[in-house]
């Protein structure tokens, strides 16, 4: 007999991020997210877990996934969402697709950045960021992640194995979503977007 999964505590990421200014709840679908944008955000928010909708900040809502291994291992969404943003959109691909990138010397992590599109020039330009990530970059959730372009959103992913672990790298991911909302600004993609 196959032992099920535990289900991802939501109730204690949206305390933690509270308890970090970052005020939200648990999210439900049919009030949270637009009709028009569930068909494209229910692959990261309608998973069996759930997902927590953002209140305020640059993130809009961190999706959680069960992903089966050793133990309880999840991936997580986090998503900033952008009206002009397509995922089959090369265009899009190359101003947001990014990820960190390091080398281990010594056992300590060396060169430090991020590799990719237009956004990875932005991160790198952060100290701040650039400081968090040095000190950060052996977390599971930070060497997991990854930025791309999505039907409707900029979504940065990760694997995190609990709530304390999300709510750790937050503030970075949140930064991050400014970054992408700032550069997404600036950039005008012409004709409507046609999925």
């Amino acid at each position: 007999m196959t032992k099920a999964m535990p289900v991802f505590q939501l109730d204690k990421l949206v305390d933690a991020l509270a308890e970090l200014g970052y005020p939200c709840r648990e999210g439900d679908m049919a009030s949270d997210v637009r009709p028009d944008r569930q068909p494209y955000y229910e692959r990261w928010l309608k998973n069996r877990d759930g997902f927590v909708t953002m209140e305020r900040g640059n993130i809009s809502y961190i999706g959680i996934e069960e992903v089966v291994r050793m133990g309880p291992f999840f991936n997580v969404y986090f998503l900033v969402e952008n009206d002009s943003l397509a995922d089959n959109d090369s265009n899009a691909h190359n101003l947001v697709d990014t990820a960190p990138y390091y080398r281990l010397q010594n056992g300590r992590p060396a060169d430090l950045g991020w590799s990719g599109g237009v956004l990875s020039n932005l991160l790198a330009a952060d100290p701040e960021l650039s400081q968090e990530l040095a000190s950060n970059i052996m977390k599971e959730e930070l060497k997991r992640m990854r930025v791309r372009a999505g039907n409707y959103c900029c979504v940065i992913e990760t694997g995190a194995w609990d709530p304390a672990g999300i709510a750790s790298i937050f503030g970075m991911v949140d930064r991050i979503g400014a970054h992408a909302r700032k550069l997404l600004k600036q950039v005008h993609f012409g004709e409507e977007m046609g999925v």
